[in-house]
């Protein structure tokens, strides 16, 4: 019989938040908005605030940047696929069906782990 293993996919997703307060406050409205887009069916799937390193001292910083009360978040969404035939097929499994949840949310795959 073919094995097939497990993968865990990590995609970024753009996500806009209007009427925010605080960066701090877009970041959690992100988390809470997408985690609500992706329950109950896909709630396995791990939310977070990305990264993205400094220009100047590549120290890390939140991926939020907000003007006017308007805030883009980048998002981190980690979701573990189970018997792919590849990598490339966990990786479309993945943007497929968080994708169907979130029609207008640009996704991008960044990484995909082959899991023991």
């Amino acid at each position: 019989m073919f094995w097939m293993p497990d993968y865990l996919v990590i995609l970024q997703a753009a996500w806009i938040v209007k009427k925010a307060k605080s960066p701090e406050d877009a970041m959690n409205i992100a988390v809470a908005e997408a985690g609500k887009k992706l329950n109950p069916d896909l709630d396995f799937v791990k939310i977070d605030v990305g990264d993205t390193a400094c220009p100047k001292c590549e120290a890390p910083l939140k991926s939020v940047f907000m003007v006017a009360g308007v805030a883009l978040v980048g998002l981190i969404l980690e979701m573990k696929v189970f018997n792919a035939k590849s990598e490339e097929h966990a990786a479309k499994i993945a943007k497929y069906e968080i994708g169907k949840r979130m029609p207008r949310i640009p996704l991008e795959v960044i990484e995909v782990i082959i899991l023991d």
